[in-house]
């Protein structure tokens, strides 16, 4: 069945592809039609925007000639109106008429000459001298002109100027006229054809446009040119035929023409240059022109194939993607079958796991438990009902903390905070509350739970019941103390009866030898002098003994004067030099446990500086700081392992060191014990503020 669903969906895949393909091909033919309607569209917004552009740079460079040549003629007319340089002419004085010429003719490069000539147009005086000649200057208006007027400024046609190398020439004269009106000459310049070749050439920045300027008659004032594909003598031509249609029509005349005599076509405008006559032609290579479109075009042409070919490309890929999709349907058939196999094998493996998993939750005699990130309880396990007494239903979703005993939920909050920092494994000794009101100490063991960015989401934890071991560790404490007490009860009583009562009998026996020998003589008592010595030591060592069993200083004077009494016998004795630094100490604060367990701390260190350390000299300190009374003994002797002597690295226990800890824990402070090989040992008892009273 699973095989049929995937052959159907495999053939649906494949129809679908086919589609898409035939999809994509429809979308192709229509984008490369609508770019051909955009192409052409754009072809003829480009032809437009060349015909514009054409006209407007005619007309400004028109416009520009006019101004130039007015200009031209302006300055010549205010020349030639000065009355001394009428003055000047009237009365031939040449020189003074050459001044002002040198002036006009440093006006531009343009210029080649100026000159003034008489009525009759004959050159008298030149800027730059004219070679001799009677005719008439070639570029001066006509006879009737210079005879019947009217008298004007003029402009030339183009003619061969007189100077050498007799280049072509444009000549601007202005009348000069006396206060009657009679002509008196014309005062005159010509100008360099070259001059304007070379102006329409840089203007000619664009390929393929050309520039013609032509005079009154047609003739070619000035010529520039870009490269092109057209012919020169065809734009010629064509020029021409421009300049005529502008003269009949009296405007600017622009228009998309043929090249005659060629297969090319051109962008023309013809403007009539103002107040001389000449007619200025742009003519632009239509293929120039049009170069940006074209190129436009070429970029989609190649496009659009670039795109079939990534189309037919696509289509092999697909076809190719379903003939290895067939043959790979075969192969997953199989790893399919197998893959099955595999899942249900792995599931009852799974599902045998699970089940052991829970019986061995169920039957664990300690609770197990989950909660969330915020505390509240999402699985319990059966052992609850035999440890609280609640059913495991009674507990879900309510919070862990709840169950704790109040006095102790601080502990509680205080392993949540460290949760919350990312702790992860924790141990907790907690009183709960069981279902009947009783207290249950609770020994709890817990690991966080973690999602797969590495957050606490929960924790997971067993806690077992630990209430008849608190109370039987209690029970064995409350019998130590009583034990030491006993004992030291049973020292006092035992040391204040060899005080007390062999005291009494040997000082009796000493008091009786010592009468005895006197009622013997000298002679006769040496026997009882030893037994008088001897009755004497028995009474020091029966003192010596009573007071290591319970000194009746510590009773009587207290702690300080206890600690000082011991130091001072141990330095009497001679084996070992004892210093001592103790503060004053309120003692009616100290409890009698509280002395005597510093004393014997005391008393068992010394001790063991004299008999294991072999020190020489030994420290004893106390002080009150910091809400803790300190008591400290410190020796320079050959040291020893504290792990070892405690026991815990396999060695044999002191049993001293250990009823010393057990002492100083019972009065509710702490032994610190630290010695090395070169530095002696230093042991310090440590009981907090509320017991010393600082």
């Amino acid at each position: 069945m699973d095989r049929q669903l995937e052959i159907e969906a495999a053939l649906s895949w494949r129809k679908l592809a086919y589609v898409a393909f035939a999809g994509l091909l429809v979308l192709l033919v229509l984008g490369g039609g609508y770019s051909l309607f955009i192409f052409e569209s754009m072809s003829a917004q480009a032809e437009k925007e060349n015909l514009a552009a054409d006209q407007a740079l005619v007309e400004i460079g028109a416009q520009f000639l006019g101004d130039h040549q007015k200009g031209l003629l302006d300055r010549l007319e205010a020349i030639a109106s000065r009355a001394t340089f009428k003055r000047a002419l009237r009365q031939r004085d040449l020189p003074e008429a050459v001044n002002f010429l040198q002036t006009m003719a440093r006006a531009s490069a343009e210029v080649e000459t100026v000159f003034v000539a008489d009525p009759d147009g004959v050159p008298l005086v030149a800027q730059h001298p004219l070679p001799p000649s009677l005719e008439p200057h070639s570029g001066l208006p006509p006879a009737a002109m210079r005879i019947q007027g009217p008298h004007e400024p003029f402009v030339s046609t183009v003619h061969r100027s007189p100077m050498p190398p007799h280049q072509l020439v444009t000549t601007l004269s202005a009348p000069i006229l006396d206060a009657d009106g009679r002509l008196l000459g014309y005062l005159g310049l010509t100008q360099r054809g070259d001059y304007w070749n070379s102006f329409f050439s840089r203007l000619s920045a664009r390929p393929g446009r050309t520039f013609h300027l032509f005079d009154q008659d047609g003739a070619l004032v000035a010529y520039g040119r870009e490269s092109g594909e057209a012919e020169e003598s065809g734009l010629l031509e064509l020029a021409l035929i421009m300049r005529q249609a502008q003269i009949k029509q009296g405007s600017t005349a622009t228009t998309l023409g043929q090249i005659p005599g060629t297969p090319y076509h051109a962008f023309i405008s013809a403007a009539a240059v103002a107040d001389t006559g000449w007619v200025l032609v742009v003519s632009h290579d239509y293929s120039a022109a049009m170069a940006p479109t074209r190129a436009m075009l070429k970029n989609t042409a190649f496009f659009m194939v670039l795109l079939f070919a990534c189309l037919g490309l696509l289509g092999y890929l697909l076809l190719s993607r379903y003939r290895i999709q067939q043959r790979l349907l075969a192969r997953r058939d199989e790893e399919a079958r197998l893959l099955e196999d595999t899942v249900r094998q792995r599931t009852a493996d799974l599902i045998r796991s699970t089940e052991r998993y829970k019986s061995l939750v169920a039957d664990l005699p300690d609770m197990v438990y989950e909660m969330d990130a915020g505390g509240r309880l999402t699985f319990v396990s059966r052992a609850v009902e035999a440890i609280l007494g609640y059913q495991p239903r009674e507990m879900v979703g309510k919070l862990r903390r709840a169950y704790v005993l109040p006095e102790d939920r601080h502990l509680f909050d205080e392993e949540l905070a460290r949760w919350a920092k990312g702790e992860n494994i924790s141990i907790l000794a907690l009183r709960h509350l069981a279902k009947d009101g009783r207290e249950r100490w609770l020994s709890v063991h817990s690991r966080g739970i973690f999602d797969e960015d590495g957050k606490m989401i929960g924790r997971r934890g067993v806690a077992r019941d630990v209430t008849q071991q608190i109370l039987a560790e209690r029970r064995v404490r409350e019998l130590s103390h009583r034990l030491i007490n006993a004992q030291e009860e049973e020292r006092k009583r035992v040391a204040l009866d060899l005080h007390d009562e062999m005291g009494q009998l040997l000082s009796a026996l000493k008091i009786g030898l010592q009468s005895f020998a006197e009622q013997r003589g000298p002679d006769e008592g040496g026997e009882l002098e030893r037994l008088i010595r001897l009755s004497q030591k028995i009474m020091d060592r029966i003192r010596a003994l009573a007071y290591h069993l319970r000194p009746a200083i510590l009773d009587n004077f207290g702690l300080v004067a206890a600690v000082e009494d011991l130091c001072d016998s141990l330095a009497e004795s001679g084996l070992i030099e004892v210093e001592r630094n103790l503060a004053e100490v309120d003692e009616k604060s100290l409890s009698p446990e509280t002395k005597t367990a510093l004393f014997r701390f005391v008393q068992e260190s010394l001790t063991n500086a004299v008999k294991h350390a072999e020190s020489p000299r030994a420290l004893v300190s106390m002080s009150c700081e910091a809400g803790h009374l300190t008591m400290s003994v410190r020796d320079w002797g050959k040291g020893f392992n504290v792990d070892q002597a405690l026991g815990g690295l396999g060695g044999d226990k002191h049993l001293g060191l250990l009823g010393m800890g057990e002492r100083i824990s019972l009065v509710g402070g702490t032994l610190e014990i630290s010695s090395t090989s070169d530095q002696g040992s230093l042991l310090t008892a440590r009981l907090p503020l509320v017991e010393c009273g600082c």
